[in-house]
């Protein structure tokens, strides 16, 4: 039988709120088979990863820091989240690798070629974090991918800080990292996971016709915030942070659905800046949406995740941060899922700079989007 722990804390110094998230997690005494830690920016990540070891024995451990920790009583800006799970029959390994030289899908082949090295499992589900800051993180899902297969699903988010934009943290039991990717291989268990946004395409489709990186200088042939503000009936570009939350692009799949990107900034001559690389010659949207639809979407990706487990347990939330702060501190976002639910469960997870999921088997970064993932039997 799978055991599961979960302890959260807000305000406190960083040895103090790690040791005491971990010791409300652990009330069962039972040394933990893998150890999820979520933090936010104002601490020493260092210290709190510590204080979180010297409660759990140095079990297997993977986290990220984010721009919030999603608990049951609401988001934590401030704070430490700690989810333990034990049990008979449980195989975890983790492992970091770090974006630099090498090209993105080489990075994530060699975190997955990492994972198997530690492990012999065939199957089970991937949690991923990488820096929420670097680039071109599709191309390295891709390359875990390669090197993993169908037979693993995947699922996490992109680590942040608290939109500073300047520095975010990895975790492994082996110490904190930043300019990495974590991940850890979970199997033994059943996980179901669900997937939504709620964004609506508006008007006809667009190509991009040039960009480069997280940069879209044009769409069908001329520049990129011209059409975007011509779409919109004409905005002035100081305006375009307002417009940008609330009108982002969406990728439209070969099924029909859509993979959202978040406009940040305008560039000179009219170029925009994403807060994720986008593909040339891609067909794309505006999006739009309805508060009440977006705050809704948590009913219905806790019902996908129910799907894969008889016996759940447990769920992990991974919800974009620009998603929280346009439906704003009073939507509950752990109430709506636990609504989807129909049971209570345990629940923690992490503001997160883009999310990973899969509609199908392939791994893809997503942003705006609400991705959960429930664990038992």
């Amino acid at each position: 039988m799978i055991k599961v722990g979960l302890g959260y804390i807000k305000d406190l110094p960083s040895r103090e709120a790690g040791g005491l998230a971990a010791r409300r997690a652990l009330q069962s005494g039972e040394k933990p088979a893998i150890t999820f830690l979520f933090t936010t920016e104002g601490y020493d990540q260092e210290e709190v990863l510590a204080s979180v070891q010297a409660e759990t024995g140095g079990a297997p451990l993977i986290g990220a820091c984010g721009a919030g920790v999603v608990t049951p009583e609401g988001v934590l800006q401030n704070g430490v989240g700690v989810l333990t799970l034990s049990g008979v029959g449980l195989a975890v390994a983790t492992a970091r690798a770090d974006f630099g030289r090498r090209t993105p899908e080489e990075t994530g082949r060699l975190l997955g070629e990492r994972l198997l090295s530690i492990s012999d499992v065939a199957s089970g589900t991937v949690f991923v974090f990488p820096d929420g800051l670097a680039g071109n993180i599709a191309p390295m899902l891709r390359g875990l991918y390669d090197a993993l297969g169908p037979d693993f699903q995947y699922v996490g988010g992109g680590t942040g800080d608290n939109l500073r934009f300047f520095r975010t943290y990895q975790f492994t039991e082996s110490g904190v990292s930043s300019g990495s990717v974590a991940a850890a291989l979970v199997s033994g268990m059943a996980f179901g996971t669900g997937i939504g946004h709620g964004w609506q395409p508006m008007g006809s489709p667009l190509v991009i016709t040039r960009a480069d990186g997280k940069v879209v200088y044009e769409l069908d042939e001329r520049p990129a915030f011209d059409v975007y503000a011509e779409r919109l009936g004409g905005i002035e570009p100081d305006r375009f942070p307002e417009y940008g939350v609330r009108f982002p692009l969406g990728i439209a799949d070969a099924s029909g659905r859509f993979i959202i990107r978040d406009p940040l900034e305008i560039y000179a001559g009219g170029a925009l800046k994403m807060v994720t690389e986008m593909p040339a010659k891609a067909v794309v949207f505006l999006m739009e949406g309805e508060l009440e639809s977006l705050a809704g979407v948590g009913r219905e990706v806790g019902r996908q995740a129910l799907r894969g487990v008889q016996t759940p347990r447990f769920g992990l939330v991974f919800n974009c941060v620009s998603r929280f702060l346009l439906l704003g501190e009073k939507h509950d976002e752990a109430a709506v899922i636990q609504d989807g639910l129909g049971i209570p469960l345990s629940l923690l997870g992490l503001l997160t700079f883009g999310e990973v999921g899969a509609y199908n088997d392939v791994p893809l970064f997503h942003n705006k989007t609400l991705v959960v993932a429930v664990g038992g039997e």
